[in-house]
């Protein structure tokens, strides 16, 4: 309807920047949702051929920090970034690509689910251990209840809270986010926390 009724010449100069940026926003989704629905076909297909590339903690965060910070922006919140200093030029050997879809998901479903939070940080931070790096997305919404902690990972799940909120998207982004994760070798889980949901995305550190 916004499309045809600018193409038509209907809309008031004053508003057409308005319907173009809905039309934007809408577009934008859609992608996205269509995105999410075939890289999970391909990777129920069989395993995916991987390229995997060499860069710092920091070379592979700048190339998506951008992306990440417009879309919490869009959902009226705050990205944090906290990085050890003491890794920072760290190098790891992985697929950016997938590790950028995986941390826009979940930094998405933040946007989603922790927007009527006071509390409106996304804090992203990032560790190691001996031998695993750990990228971590902790919100402050209301969380994750025990039953839909073991759902979670399950395609085209919706939990409760989405349902009752009409919250958009397929259930799909959870799914797609754990069977990624262990195409590259790594893995995704949920933990506890005292206010809030924090996914967990571990990689190799080697």
């Amino acid at each position: 309807m916004y499309s045809e009724m600018l193409a038509e010449g209907m809309v008031p100069l004053e508003k057409q920047q308005q319907y173009a940026c809905t039309l934007k926003a809408q577009a934008d989704r859609l992608s996205y949702l269509v995105e999410n629905v075939l890289q999970l076909a391909r990777l129920e297909r069989g395993p995916v051929k991987i390229i995997k590339e060499r860069l710092t903690v920091t070379e592979l965060l700048e190339r998506f920090q951008l992306r990440l910070e417009e879309r919490a922006a869009e959902g009226h919140m705050q990205l944090i970034f906290e990085i050890e200093e003491s890794i920072a030029q760290h190098t790891l050997v992985t697929q950016a690509v997938a590790i950028e879809q995986i941390l826009f998901n979940l930094v998405d479903n933040a946007c989603k689910y922790a927007q009527p939070a006071d509390d409106k940080r996304i804090v992203l931070s990032v560790s190691r251990s001996a031998s695993h790096f750990q990228f971590c997305v902790r919100d402050f919404g209301p969380g994750i209840s025990p039953i839909e902690r073991r759902l979670m990972f399950q395609p085209f799940h919706q939990s409760k809270l989405a349902m009752e909120n009409a919250v958009s998207g397929v259930g799909l982004g959870l799914a797609l986010c754990h069977r990624m994760a262990t195409s590259v070798g790594g893995r995704l889980f949920n933990k506890d926390c005292p206010t809030g949901t924090m996914f967990i995305l571990e990689l190799p550190s080697v």
